[in-house]
């Protein structure tokens, strides 16, 4: 009997497959499956190509794969959800159950091994999502970048670009953000940002990546970079304990897992969080992917809860093929 988890994305797709005792028997990595990103021709196409890999390593495995579990970005708003998930079924055998579910699930369970709690995403975008002891889906945020909080690389780059035109028309004083966004960018002056941060598809991904000099300005104790960090811990925080308060108020040590590229900088933001969360909150990072977390929804859709020994020989596969 084997597990097969699908950590999908805008850019890129991950699927893992174990055996029952949770070891690794492969992994595979290939194109993007976000239907907001790309149609479902292309999706359909990255999939082939995965499966393929794990076919032509082994079939005889591959063919007794008993559950998948896909945790794909962009399905939950999309109107394409259930045609994505057909087509996820379609490369499968009757008897196979699959599942496609919100990434964020998926995220939550790599760090809570399946257990209910809560998980902040914080990317590009951000979002606050909670899976309660009697298994209610609930959330903060995740509305799009326009929308959200700055707890996340996009609303972090934004207020920096801002403190650095700021201090480029003298309303504060000089900041070293203007010295790293400007190198970041290869320009002389703020002005010159102008048309590489408007008007372009790329707008999003580049104001996001400024986030980086924010950290690096905050570990220098820059001032405008470290009262962004605040900003930033606040909101994140805010949400947090938003859903704590709602939804896991009479849960003892509720676990919340964070993940993204802006936890790169936990050394800087896990002070600030514990200063504002319960002092009984568990706060995780994983040490896996995503797509484990997506191997052990798929275990429990047929099994439920996984076994100790399951979870640690999973972690444990993971973490020898990351060293190897």
């Amino acid at each position: 009997m084997y597990f097969l988890g699908i950590d999908g994305g805008g850019s890129k797709t991950t699927a893992a497959l174990v055996d029952h005792k949770g070891k690794l028997i492969a992994c595979h990595t290939g194109g993007p499956s976000n239907p907001i990103s790309v149609d479902m021709v292309k999706i359909g196409n990255t999939l082939d190509e995965l499966f393929r890999r794990f076919i032509s390593e082994d079939h005889e495995k591959f063919s007794q794969i008993k559950s998948v579990c896909a945790g794909i970005a962009g399905t939950e708003n999309s109107h394409l959800k259930g045609e994505l998930h057909q087509l996820l079924k379609s490369k499968f055998p009757e008897q196979t159950s699959v599942q496609l579910c919100h990434d964020a699930l998926t995220a939550l369970y790599s760090g809570t091994n399946g257990d209910p709690g809560i998980v902040n995403i914080a990317g590009t975008g951000s979002i606050t999502f909670g899976l309660t002891p009697d298994k209610n889906v609930v959330r903060s945020g995740g509305w799009g970048y326009l929308l959200d909080h700055t707890g996340s690389g996009f609303g972090i780059g934004r207020l920096a670009l801002q403190k650095v035109f700021e201090a480029h028309d003298g309303f504060i004083s000089p900041t070293l953000l203007t010295e790293l966004v400007l190198k970041r960018f290869n320009v002389k002056s703020p002005p010159e940002l102008i048309s590489l941060i408007y008007g372009t598809s790329e707008s999003r991904r580049r104001i996001a990546s400024v986030c980086e000099d924010v950290f690096a300005a905050a570990q220098l104790n820059d001032k405008k970079a470290v009262e962004i960090v605040n900003q930033c811990a606040d909101d994140m925080a805010v949400s947090i304990a938003h859903l704590i308060e709602r939804y896991f108020k009479n849960v003892p040590q509720p676990k919340v897992v964070l993940t993204g590229s802006i936890f790169k900088s936990s050394d800087l933001l896990l002070p600030l969080l514990q200063k504002h969360l319960p002092g009984d909150v568990q706060l995780i990072l994983p040490q896996c992917p995503p797509v484990v977390g997506s191997v052990i929804e798929s275990y429990q859709v047929i099994n439920g809860p996984c076994p100790e020994k399951f979870v640690d020989q999973l972690h444990d596969s993971f973490s020898r093929r990351v060293q190897g």
